[in-house]
């Protein structure tokens, strides 16, 4: 599958994909409960590894037009075109895990790690500075598929990103 050459929500909507186009919205009362309790940042890169090998999603679309939700019982991908935004990823999920501090290796930070509703495992990976905030998507067999690095108050060290300082409060 090429990520890289999709150029809309309906195109990223339509691949087979284990996370993009998965649409499961969580029903009125998680949805507004998630979403005063949620943190919404954009992107700042995302890339694909369900093909083996790393591959830009969207390449022709800044990756900062994906706007990443994330509550406690779901995650909502929207992608910004013109006025409006369209849900790329929907999903419900639940936290099975959580570990703090220096005992993670490799990250010093916080790691929630989720369930979402065909099974997949997610985590997102936070307050790791100057790291950037990450949310990985894992396929089948436990490999990374999806890593969307989210934007930050601290220069980012993405792979093909130089510079970059955002806030997570900006608005869309």
């Amino acid at each position: 599958m090429e990520l890289a050459h999709i150029s809309s929500a309906a195109e990223l909507l339509s691949i087979e994909h284990p996370h993009f186009g998965r649409i499961q919205p969580p029903g009125l009362l998680k949805t507004t409960i998630g979403t005063v309790t949620a943190t919404t940042r954009k992107a700042v890169a995302i890339a694909d590894y369900s093909s083996g090998n790393r591959q830009h999603v969207a390449a022709q679309i800044d990756p900062r037009n994906f706007m990443v939700t994330i509550a406690g019982s779901f995650v909502l991908v929207a992608l910004k075109e013109g006025e409006s935004k369209h849900p790329v990823i929907h999903k419900t999920w639940k936290m099975v895990d959580q570990r703090n501090g220096e005992g993670v290796k490799d990250f010093f930070g916080t790691v929630s790690t989720f369930i979402d509703s065909d099974g997949l495992k997610w985590e997102h990976r936070f307050e790791r500075p100057p790291d950037e905030d990450e949310l990985i998507g894992f396929g089948s067999n436990e490999e990374e598929v999806l890593i969307i690095t989210l934007e930050s108050f601290y220069p980012t060290t993405a792979p093909d990103i130089s510079g970059v300082i955002g806030s997570p409060l900006a608005s869309s």
